[in-house]
């Protein structure tokens, strides 16, 4: 923003300079004073030297913009000071307003209230001159135009602001819903003189959880998909991590589901898949997250869940789907599926890949031991056939 603004500053420096030199060779104006050469000068070389230190850092600092802030209000008085008579001093108050706009509105609330801090001791200075060199000052009057001034600067600074944080806001939950995450909802409570943002705001909660649905949703079996299922996922590791508590994953898919397509088409795998997420959603309990991450591939999240519950929840898995009576294939072949099961006390929440795959581990073995079984991943045995095994620990729960 300095960069292309200091085209329009030094395009005003050279338009100042003209208009001088005009004025003093139409005789207009007896002569230009030596100082307003010098401040124009003075302004011109200030933005040129700024321009080229953003240009060599390729960065503006504070120190840059405060620079240019100033400059911009030196000036306004000092050309005003120089060319017009004291009793016309307050209309350079109307620049200064535009100068705390634009310091608002591009660089934000501390340089707008660096300039309006500055044009205040600016035009006081301006009016103690021109009393010591014996104009008439009326100060009721000048003190009256400064507090209009401040009270106008100062509105527009904090109103502005405010406008800004909250369009940030909105920007904000954008972002995070670019990626994916629509957990975030615009607090429309906190607007305590609804505006256009408000609206905006109002409109996004309304379309936020139509377009999470289509964005995280698997459409075929309706669970979560893979982006939906891994933001679960990421914030159970959380807080598993905060509390230190146990959290189970349980992978699953349709055996012989390449046999069904083949079969019966791919109307039918698709009917398949679509009542194995009915099934699954069926069986899950509350605060358990399903999402088919695949074809023919399933993942449960479950909570706050030790072995014998999350075995208990696979075993349930095993059995409904077992004895369901699949519509897609017409009760033609009997469905089963495999499930790979890991849990663990989280300790630190970069574990997600880890967990994947283990419980990858876990079905691969459900599968090679022939599956339409439970497999349970084991630290000291990897991944074993659990069937056997998963009732002891349904004993020991």
């Amino acid at each position: 923003m300095l960069l292309w603004q200091s085209q329009i500053r030094l395009g005003l420096a050279v338009l100042l300079g003209s208009v001088g030199g005009a004025l003093a060779l139409s005789g207009v104006v007896p002569t230009v004073p030596a100082m307003g050469t010098i401040t124009v000068l003075g302004y011109a070389l200030t933005t040129l030297v700024v321009s080229l230190m953003v240009r060599y850092t390729r960065e503006a600092g504070r120190a840059a913009i405060a620079l240019m802030v100033l400059a911009d209000v030196a000036l306004v008085f000092g050309t005003t000071y120089l060319v017009v008579p004291p009793v016309y001093y307050g209309r350079a108050l109307l620049f200064g307003l535009a100068i705390v706009h634009f310091a608002e509105f591009y660089f934000g609330r501390a340089p707008a209230w660096g300039a309006l801090t500055a044009i205040v001791a600016g035009y006081l200075a301006m009016i103690v001159t021109a009393e010591a060199q014996g104009a008439a000052v009326s100060w009721l009057q000048e003190l009256w135009s400064l507090a209009v001034f401040i009270v106008a600067g100062g509105a527009l600074i904090v109103h502005y602001g405010n406008y800004k944080q909250r369009l940030a806001r909105i920007v904000t939950l954008f972002e995070r819903a670019e990626e994916g995450d629509f957990t975030g909802e615009y607090d429309v409570r906190a607007d305590l003189y609804p505006d256009g943002i408000t609206t905006v705001g109002r409109a996004y909660n309304r379309v936020r959880l139509h377009v999470a649905n289509l964005v995280l949703t698997d459409a075929l079996s309706g669970c979560h998909n893979r982006r939906g299922f891994e933001q679960h996922l990421t914030r159970e590791l959380s807080r598993a991590a905060r509390n230190g508590s146990e959290l189970a994953l349980v992978a699953l898919d349709i055996d012989y589901f390449k046999t069904i397509n083949d079969t019966f088409g791919h109307l039918a795998g698709d009917a398949v898949v679509q009542e194995i997420g009915e099934l699954l959603r069926e069986v899950a309990r509350a605060g358990d997250v399903v999402a088919r991450t695949g074809g023919d591939e399933f993942m449960l999240l479950l909570p706050e869940t030790n072995a014998a519950g999350a075995f208990r929840v696979a075993k349930r898995i095993l059995e409904r789907v077992a004895s369901h009576p699949f519509q897609g294939v017409a009760g033609k072949v009997p469905i089963t599926v495999s499930i790979g099961l890991v849990v663990d006390r989280i300790r630190d929440e970069n574990v997600m890949h880890d967990l994947h795959a283990r419980a990858d581990e876990a079905l691969y073995a459900a599968k090679d031991a022939g599956r339409n079984r439970v497999s349970i991943w084991s630290s000291n045995l990897r991944a074993i056939a659990v069937t056997r095994a998963g009732q002891q620990l349904l004993r020991l729960g």
